[in-house]
C-alpha cells in the first residue's frame, strides 16, 4: 500500500509545473543540489520505475522496493511466426538448450493460434489429451503469465527463469530503458554486445530519452537505413501504466517478500495480481 501511494504522488517536475515555478525546475536540473536534499526528495516524492530499488524503513523492518515497468518485458501474446527465431534467442540466453527453446516457442505459438496444426516442435489438443490430467490448449491469448506453465516444455523451474523477462501487458514494444539483456535480445539485429552497451549506457547516464540517441547507438554498430527502421517496430521509450512492485522486508534473520502487479490510473492503482516470494 505504501509503494502504491508513492507511485501516485506527483514528482518534482509535476509539482514545479503546477506551481508555475520554472526557475526552480531549472535549478533542480542543475548539478549543484545538496546531497541531503536529493535524499529527502527521494523519500518524500513520487516513486517511479527504475533499475535501482528504493530503501525504506517501516517500523522495525528494512524494506527494499523495486518498481518495474512491464513495458521493459516481452509480451508473450505478441510472439508470431515472424518473431519465432527472436524468441528462441531469448530462451537460449536464459540458459535453455536449443531444443528446449524450440519446443517451448512452437508450443506457445500453437497455444496462441486457433487451429489444430502443429508447429514443428509444438503441441496441440492431441498432445494435452495424453497427459495424466488432460486439458485443452487455450487457442487464444494468455490471460495470466502463470498460464505459461500449462504449455508443453515449461516446467516450474523454467518458468522461474523466464518470469522476470515476460509479460502479458502492453503494446508488444519493448522499453529499452527497463528491459533486461534477455528481453533486448528479442529485438531484431540486437546482439549480446549491443544489449550490453545499451545497459551500460543507461546505467551510466540514466534513461535514454530520445530516439536520436538510439539511432546513434545503432549507427555505431553499423545498423542503419531499413535495418534501423525495422528495429523501431519493436522498441519504445514510452512508459506504460502496468507496474510490478517487488518488496523484500527484513527484520533480523527473517525476510518476507511479495510482488504486486498494479495498473496505475488517475489518482488510484488497481491491483491486478499478488504473488508471495
Amino acid at each position: 500500500m505504501y509503494a502504491m501511494q508513492k507511485l501516485l504522488q506527483p514528482n518534482d517536475r509535476e509539482r514545479d509545473a503546477k506551481a508555475g515555478d520554472r526557475e526552480a525546475l531549472k535549478k533542480k536540473r542543475g548539478a549543484g543540489e545538496d546531497a541531503s536534499l536529493r535524499e529527502k526528495r527521494r523519500h518524500s516524492n513520487s516513486w517511479v520505475p527504475s533499475n535501482i530499488p528504493y530503501s525504506i524503513q517501516i517500523g522495525e523492518r528494512d524494506c527494499k522496493v523495486s518498481i518495474n515497468d512491464e513495458s521493459g518485458k516481452l509480451n508473450i501474446n505478441r510472439i508470431t511466426d515472424d518473431t519465432r527465431a527472436n524468441f528462441i534467442k531469448v530462451l537460449t540466453s536464459c540458459k535453455l538448450k536449443e531444443h528446449e527453446a524450440e519446443t517451448i516457442t512452437d508450443s506457445i505459438l500453437d497455444w496462441l493460434d486457433k487451429d489444430e496444426l502443429h508447429h514443428i516442435n509444438g503441441a496441440e489438443k492431441d498432445y494435452y489429451a495424453t497427459l495424466p490430467d488432460p486439458y485443452e490448449p487455450k487457442n487464444g491469448p494468455f490471460e495470466s503469465l502463470e498460464e505459461l506453465t500449462l504449455v508443453k516444455g515449461v516446467t516450474p523451474q523454467i518458468f522461474d527463469l523466464l518470469r522476470d523477462h515476460l509479460t502479458i501487458y502492453g503494446s508488444g514494444k519493448i522499453n529499452v530503458n527497463f528491459a533486461s539483456k534477455e528481453a533486448l535480445l528479442y529485438i531484431p539485429a540486437i546482439t549480446e554486445r549491443i544489449a550490453d552497451f545499451i545497459i551500460q549506457l543507461r546505467n551510466k547516464r540514466g534513461k535514454i530519452k530520445k530516439l536520436d540517441t538510439l539511432k546513434e547507438i545503432f549507427r555505431y554498430f553499423g545498423i542503419i537505413g531499413k535495418d534501423y527502421e525495422a528495429i523501431l517496430q519493436y522498441i519504445t521509450l514510452d512508459n506504460s501504466n502496468y507496474i510490478m512492485i517487488n518488496s523484500i522486508a527484513s527484520s533480523g534473520k527473517i525476510k518476507n517478500g511479495y510482488r504486486v502487479l498494479v495498473l496505475k490510473g488517475m489518482g488510484h492503482c488497481k491491483i491486478l495480481a499478488t504473488y508471495p516470494e
